[in-house]
């Protein structure tokens, strides 16, 4: 990332960090909400958090102008592999076997009839596809085609960052921060009756530096998460209640360093590495939570304009026993997980697979990379990570 970029982003997160402890989210929370300690003295190497692990390499065609490359992209895994190049320059949406072998590629970017402007999301609902354009609605197309069908209008907003399939007849969203204050950051929509259901969750100020609201499905409900948020939600029968909440320990943020402002506070708050707090990107896999957390230990080669060395680790728990393991993240807070029948899938472009040889993030696996390497025929082309979590 261009470090003019990561700037803006420190400025953000710095301006996250002042109202924090005034803003502090804890509604529905209670002696029975379960607590889990977040800390550095429980951080493994991968490879002690994994029990199994695929590398997938998803290649181009050859002879075709098919660019799989990209920082910014959105994957779903279902009977196939789902790849959406989300870059305003390609826009593609790219299909591909559970071995990764390419089968279609459809491209209808535009500002016409059945065609979409931006891609900031894709969801795969049986034989249909649905864009979620970011801008307050879906465009529905049918599979394996690619025929326009409809449009699904969902909101006014300029800007809906994450869209989900709540029943037949509905949808639940995030929406966008407006503003510096707390608001409610999720919706259920029923765009046949023009009914829509406000939860009662309320965003931090500058919680959308990070994470503006991330939707995440379990077997019987929806997991709900946000940049800077200590508690985890679930929406489930029409209801939200705390999920879980993390404790962040001594790394938690006093009520004096608040009285900083402006670089001072964030030259300690972030740049210093001493304090942690919840990215708002979350999965969900077969019983295991993923979570994305910063800072829980120092990044010993720190630099604020590169954004590949930030403090950011996988956090996995397992609610239902208590435990939890805790990893060295391979990407940034700009990446998604995502996940399918107990695994969980992290797309690598190429400088990320390169650090991770560099810095031999994947141990006793890292020759099973080697050899998915040596089968791309394009090096730029993404490889697919494919991994369940041992407890």
């Amino acid at each position: 990332m261009k470090s003019y970029n990561c700037y803006f982003i420190l400025i953000g997160m710095a301006s996250m960090f002042f109202f924090q402890c005034q803003s502090k989210i804890d509604k529905g929370v209670s002696n029975d909400t379960p607590s889990f300690l977040i800390d550095n003295k429980e951080i493994l190497p991968f490879e002690e958090c994994v029990s199994g692990i695929k590398f997938i390499p998803l290649s181009a065609p050859e002879d075709t102008l098919i660019n799989l490359s990209g920082n910014v992209y959105d994957l779903v895994i279902k009977d196939k592999i789902y790849y959406a190049n989300k870059s305003f320059k390609d826009l593609s949406i790219h299909s591909f076997d559970l071995n990764g072998n390419h089968l279609r590629s459809w491209n209808k970017k535009g500002s016409g009839p059945g065609e979409y402007p931006s891609i900031h999301g894709i969801i795969i609902e049986g034989n249909n596809l649905f864009i979620n354009t970011g801008r307050g609605n879906l465009l529905k197309y049918s599979l394996p085609e690619f025929d326009y069908l409809s449009e699904i209008k969902l909101a006014e907003n300029n800007f809906v960052p994450s869209v989900s399939k709540s029943a037949e007849d509905s949808w639940l969203i995030s929406t966008e921060i407006t503003g510096n204050g707390r608001e409610k950051l999720f919706q259920v929509i029923n765009p046949e009756t023009n009914r829509t259901k406000e939860l009662p969750i309320l965003s931090l100020p500058y919680s959308g530096e990070l994470n503006e609201g991330v939707i995440a499905a379990t077997n019987n409900g929806k997991l709900l998460n946000f940049g800077l948020s200590d508690t985890i939600y679930l929406y489930q029968e029409d209801t939200v209640t705390a999920f879980l909440s993390l404790n962040f320990g001594s790394k938690g943020i006093s009520a004096e360093d608040h009285e900083l402002e402006g670089y001072a506070f964030m030259e300690k708050i972030l740049l210093s590495q001493n304090y942690a707090f919840n990215s708002g990107l979350i999965d969900y896999s077969d019983g295991i939570l993923k979570l994305m957390i910063y800072g829980i230990d120092k990044s010993n080669n720190f630099n604020q304009e590169d954004l590949s060395t930030f403090p950011f680790y996988d956090v996995f728990i397992q609610p239902d026993t208590g435990m939890k393991k805790i990893t060295k993240s391979l990407t940034d807070v700009r990446n998604s997980s995502y996940s399918k029948d107990g695994y969980f899938y992290q797309v690598m472009q190429y400088e990320d697979w390169q650090r991770a040889l560099d810095n031999s993030y994947f141990g006793k696996y890292e020759e099973q990379l080697l050899q998915c390497i040596e089968k791309l025929p394009d090096e730029e082309d993404p490889i697919i990570l494919k991994y369940t979590v041992a407890f």
